[in-house]
């Protein structure tokens, strides 16, 4: 809806009104820090991912070697 340049400028053009335009300065460094959060909470999150996925895969490939074991064994 508001993809273009002119778009745009009437988001800014609104809340201007709206706020004020000596608060916008505020309002860009709270956005500004609640992206920061947003971006360090999505970097934990693909840690933790990341490491459960590696233990999935360190079950498996022991559990796929006790089968094989199993196998030769019989």
């Amino acid at each position: 809806m508001f993809s273009g340049f002119w778009g745009w400028f009437l988001v800014v053009v609104i809340v201007a009104v709206i706020f004020g335009a000596g608060r916008l300065p505020e309002l860009k460094e709270q956005a500004q820090d609640k992206l920061k959060l947003l971006a360090q909470a999505a970097e934990k999150g693909k840690k933790e991912l990341t490491a459960k996925i590696e233990e999935a895969k360190k079950k498996n490939t022991s559990s796929d070697e006790k089968k094989e074991n199993d196998n030769s064994a019989e």
